[in-house]
């Protein structure tokens, strides 16, 4: 039977002291890619249609770059019936049923992320049967190896985690998976980004990002000098969602990067080899192990989850500068050319006469300077007024 990586810890307290909570020493725009040359930064000039959620608006401007599949890889809301209809497999598929990753409404108390959404994608650590049966919560895509790499997703785990199970009990909690297909961990050719340490060892304790493989692709350390333990985290027992945004650049060479945003915050910039791998199919995967299995109170939960093999997107996000938003929520395109894009309109957490701000990431990276403003609910400057309503009741005295 294949095995599959329980990853202790690398690094003692004091060696994470010396190490340092850094984001990485080499510092770029929010989202901006520079490789080959300075490339002009996409210009949103207006956006037509109401900004309602599921609603298809139309985005004008210019510097857009071409996509050559307007639509994601996956972008999944949960609002089908069966998650095999959009992913290539699922952890746990196998032991309790009740246990197995699928989609879901709201169970045991835990709310979903926005309003704009009816159910989430939820698995449990609740069997001790292997790597399919409870060691792994996880949902993955099989892709042909790409050059570049944008996922985000809505993450959290139940309020009632049960702590410090397993040996050794050093609650290893692992987030993403990249690998040679076809599963998340075909050891030794996968990376993952993971926790620790610090790792959550209660509901209020702190967390640590971390970033590392099962063999030998990744530089360590990097071209910044950084190692393998990042930045600050949310931990994810809290009681509270979190985003994570992931840009990679697929590279054997020095060129490639990997970063991670939290919340719109920057907390892992890796810099150098992210595949060294052999063929020409790859593995990517949302979740992944975690020492606390054998335990039904040991659940995690996710949602819109986005996942392409280009940086262009479109997003919507609350504030006109893109590095200082603290919610960014992808649109879905369904049409684009250099001037012209076609979204279907994904509020997330936006609610109906809020101000967000619509930008545009180019096929290299580089996104808008300044956000577009949006109406959420309305039109914004670049269409047409939004009909006012009649009013009700009106009486007109003699």
């Amino acid at each position: 039977m294949k095995m599959y990586s329980t990853q202790p810890s690398k690094a003692s307290g004091s060696a994470w002291q010396s190490i340092g909570k850094m984001a990485g020493t080499v510092a770029v725009g929010a989202f901006a890619v520079v490789a080959g040359g300075a490339t002009a930064a996409p210009v949103v000039s207006g956006a037509s249609g109401a900004f309602n959620h599921s609603a298809t608006v139309t985005i004008s401007g210019s510097s857009f770059g071409s996509k050559g599949t307007a639509a994601p890889v996956v972008w999944d809301d949960a609002s089908g019936t069966n998650i095999l209809d959009k992913w290539n497999g699922k952890w746990p598929d196998a032991g309790t049923a009740s246990y197995q990753t699928n989609y879901s409404t709201p169970i045991r108390g835990i709310n979903l992320p926005h309003s704009h959404i009816t159910k989430y994608i939820t698995g449990a650590h609740g069997d001790s049967a292997g790597f399919n049966a409870g060691y792994n919560v996880v949902f993955w895509k099989n892709i042909p190896k790409p050059s570049a790499l944008y996922m985000s997703w809505y993450q959290r785990a139940d309020d009632a985690w049960v702590f410090g199970l397993g040996s050794p009990a050093d609650n290893n909690f692992k987030t993403m998976a990249y690998s040679v297909c076809c599963s998340p961990y075909e050891l030794p050719n996968n990376w993952y980004t993971a926790y620790g340490p610090p790792n959550p060892s209660s509901r209020t304790s702190g967390a640590g990002w971390l970033f590392t493989d099962d063999g030998s692709s990744l530089m360590n350390p990097d071209l910044n000098g950084h190692n393998v333990w990042w930045d600050d985290a949310v931990n994810p027992m809290a009681g509270a969602w979190s985003k994570v945004e992931m840009e990679i650049k697929v590279s054997s060479g020095n060129d490639g990067f990997i970063r991670l945003r939290e919340n719109g915050v920057l907390r892992i910039n890796y810099v150098g080899p992210t595949d060294k791998y052999a063929g020409t199919s790859r593995t990517v995967g949302i979740g992944g192990y975690a020492r606390g299995y054998g335990n039904a109170n040991n659940r995690r939960y996710f949602a819109d989850a986005y996942v392409d093999t280009s940086f262009a997107r479109v997003v919507l996000a609350n504030n006109a500068n893109l590095s200082s938003a603290t919610i960014i929520e992808p649109q879905i395109p369904v049409s684009w050319n250099t001037s012209s894009i076609g979204v279907t309109v994904n509020l997330g957490k936006f609610s109906q006469g809020q101000t967000a701000y619509l930008f545009v990431v180019d096929p290299s990276g580089v996104a808008s300077s300044t956000g577009f403003p949006i109406a959420v609910g309305g039109t914004s400057s670049g269409g047409a007024p939004t009909a006012p309503t009649a009013p009700s009741s009106l009486r007109i005295e003699p």
